[in-house]
C-alpha cells in the first residue's frame, strides 16, 4: 500500500512538473529573480539592461503579430504575457503558446500523414451523389476531402448510442468477435469495470494471435494508470505505448508537443467495424461511479468503408509515437454495407494551420436555414465563433446549446456561463443539462447533417489538442442525434437573460480574467 502511494505521489509531482501552471509560476519567479540580480548586481546599468529585455520581448511580440493565422484572442492573452514579464514571457511563450508548424515533429506527421492519407482516396462517385442530393452539404464534404484527407463514404453503416453504457454492451460484442486485429486510441484509462473488463477480453485476443494495439494520452491517463503501465501491457501480448510522454530534452519542439496531448476516441476490429465518440475508459463514462451527477456522453458504431479513415487516424498517430511505417490498405475493409445517408470521418491536428474541427463545426453553422443543437462540456469560444452563432440566431435561425449542469471544472465552468449573456441577447437558447455533467459533443441541424466526435468547443480542443469526429449527412444517423438532443433540452434548464444580469459582481470579474487566459484553461 505504501509502495502505491508513493507510486502515485511521483506521478502527481511529475504531472505538476510538466504542467502548463508550473511553468509560468515558474516563470514568474525567474522573472522576479532576474529582475532583483540585475538591480542589485548592475546598480546603475539596471535600467538600460532592462531596456534590452524589453526589446527582446517587443520582438516577440511583433513576431507573434505577424502571424496571419494566430486567433486574435489567443495573441491577445500572449502579448500580455510577454510584456508583462520581460523576458520570462517570451520563454513561457517559445514553450507552451508557440504553435510550430515547420518543427521536426510537425514534418514527421506531415510526412506520415501524407503516407497514411494517399492508400485511402476519395470516391468520386459519393461525393456526385451528395452533390445531387444537397449542394450545401457537398461543399462541407468537399472541404473535409480536400483539407482533412477525409474521404466521403456511401456505403458505410452507422449506429448511434446516446448513453455510454450502451455504447459499451455493442463495444464488447465487437471486441470478442475479432479474428485479426484491435487499434485502440484514448485520451484517458482507468482500471475499473469498463477497462478491466475490456483488457480481459484484448489480453485474450493477444493470446489467440490477434494484433492488438493500444495508445494513451501520456498527460490524460498520468494520474490513472500506474507507472510503465505500457510495458505491463507489452509483457500481456499488447502492443502498447503513451503518447508524448514528458521527459527532458535538448530540443524545444519537445516540450512544445507537451501541448499538444492526444484526445481521439478510436477503436478499429478487424478494417470492418470502428467506435468512436466522445467516450474514454472509466467507470463514470458507463455510470457505474457517479462523478458530477449523470454523465451524459454519446458514441458510435460505423461497419463498411468508412471505417478506412479511423485506420488511417489511428496508424498516423502510431507511427507518429512509435516509429512505425504502416500501410492503412494492409488493414483495410473487407466488408461492404448499404446505408441511408453518408459519413465522413476526419482528424484535426494542432501541428498544421489548418483549424479543420473548428471550420467543420462553421460549416454546419453558416448552413443552417432552420436550426442548429449543439451540445458541449466546455463553451469557451473564440470571437469568430461568437460572431457566427450570434449572427445566425440574429438571421431567424433557432440556436440552442447544451451545457452541463454540474461541471467537472469550475472555472472552465465560469468562463462557459460568462458567454451566455452576449448569446442570449442575440437569440441563442441556452440548456443546462440538469441531471449533471453531459461531455457529449455533438451538433445537428436542419434533418440533414449531424457531427459526433471528440472536438469540445474550446480551445483546446479547437487549436492545441490531436482530435477525430465523424460527419452525417442524411439517413437515421442524423435523425438519432437529433431525438437525443431534444431529450437532452427537455430534462435542462433553459437559461434566462435575467439570470445572467443577476451574477455577482465578484464572480463577474473573476470570469473577465479567466476568460483572458482562456487559452490556457
Amino acid at each position: 500500500m505504501e509502495i502505491k502511494k508513493v507510486h502515485k505521489a511521483r506521478k502527481k509531482l511529475g504531472r505538476g512538473l510538466f504542467s502548463r501552471t508550473f511553468s509560468f509560476l515558474v516563470l514568474v519567479l525567474l522573472q522576479i529573480a532576474l529582475v532583483l540580480a540585475i538591480a542589485f548586481a548592475l546598480d546603475h546599468y539596471f535600467p538600460y539592461f532592462y531596456i534590452v529585455l524589453t526589446l527582446v520581448s517587443v520582438l516577440a511580440v511583433l513576431t507573434l503579430l505577424d502571424k496571419d493565422k494566430v486567433n486574435p484572442v489567443y495573441k491577445i492573452m500572449w502579448l500580455i504575457i510577454i510584456l508583462l514579464l520581460p523576458p520570462t514571457g517570451t520563454l513561457f511563450y517559445l514553450f507552451w503558446g508557440h504553435r510550430n508548424t515547420q518543427n521536426q515533429h510537425a514534418k514527421r506527421l506531415e510526412y506520415i500523414t501524407d503516407r497514411c492519407t494517399r492508400s485511402i482516396p476519395q470516391d468520386p462517385e459519393a461525393l456526385k451523389r451528395l452533390r445531387i442530393q444537397d449542394k450545401n452539404l457537398y461543399r462541407s464534404a468537399m472541404y473535409l476531402s480536400q483539407n482533412a484527407a477525409a474521404p466521403l463514404y456511401a456505403d458505410t453503416q452507422s449506429e448511434y448510442y446516446a448513453w455510454g453504457q450502451d455504447f459499451f454492451v455493442r463495444f464488447l460484442d465487437e471486441l470478442k468477435k475479432a479474428k485479426k486485429f484491435i487499434f485502440m486510441e484514448y485520451f484517458i484509462i482507468k482500471p475499473g469495470y469498463m477497462w478491466d473488463t475490456t483488457l480481459e477480453i484484448l489480453k485474450q485476443k493477444a493470446a489467440e494471435g490477434v494484433d492488438v494495439r493500444l495508445l494513451f494520452d501520456a498527460f490524460g491517463s498520468m494520474f490513472t494508470l500506474p507507472e510503465d503501465y505500457d510495458k505491463t501491457m507489452r509483457e500481456a501480448g499488447i502492443k502498447c505505448y503513451p503518447f508524448s510522454p514528458p521527459r527532458l530534452s535538448d530540443h524545444i519542439s519537445d516540450y512544445t508537443m507537451l501541448n499538444h496531448r492526444d484526445h481521439r476516441k478510436i477503436t478499429v476490429i478487424d478494417g470492418n467495424v470502428g467506435f468512436t465518440g466522445g467516450l474514454n475508459f472509466s467507470d463514470e463514462y458507463i455510470n457505474r461511479k457517479k462523478r458530477f451527477g449523470v454523465w451524459k456522453d454519446t458514441g458510435l458504431m460505423l461497419k463498411g468503408s468508412g471505417v478506412h479513415s479511423l485506420t488511417a487516424l489511428f496508424l498516423e498517430i502510431w507511427d507518429f509515437t512509435t516509429g512505425s511505417i504502416s500501410d492503412p490498405m494492409d488493414f483495410a475493409p473487407t466488408l461492404r454495407y448499404s446505408s441511408d445517408g453518408f459519413v465522413q470521418s476526419y482528424g484535426d491536428s494542432p501541428l498544421d494551420e489548418e483549424n479543420v474541427a473548428e471550420n467543420a463545426y462553421f460549416n454546419v453553422l453558416q448552413q443552417a436555414i432552420n436550426y442548429v443543437y449543439i451540445a458541449t462540456p466546455y463553451l469557451v469560444v473564440d470571437n469568430e465563433m461568437i460572431t457566427t452563432l450570434t449572427l445566425i440566431a440574429k438571421s431567424g435561425v433557432d440556436v440552442r446549446i447544451i451545457t452541463p449542469g454540474i461541471p467537472d471544472k469550475w472555472y472552465v465552468y465560469w468562463v462557459t456561463q460568462s458567454y451566455y449573456r452576449v448569446l442570449l441577447e442575440a437569440g441563442v437558447r441556452i440548456y443546462e443539462y440538469t441531471p449533471g455533467f453531459i461531455h457529449a459533443k455533438m451538433y445537428v441541424s436542419d434533418d440533414k447533417t449531424a457531427i459526433v466526435g471528440s472536438a469540445n468547443m474550446d480551445y483546446r480542443s479547437l487549436f492545441l489538442h490531436f482530435e477525430n469526429c465523424c460527419a452525417f449527412y442524411g439517413g437515421q444517423m442524423v435523425q438519432d442525434v437529433l431525438s437525443d438532443l431534444k431529450e437532452c433540452m427537455s430534462v435542462s434548464h433553459e437559461v434566462t437573460l435575467e439570470e445572467t444580469k443577476r451574477t455577482p459582481l465578484p464572480k463577474r470579474i473573476a470570469q473577465v480574467i479567466l476568460r483572458l487566459f482562456a487559452p490556457l484553461l
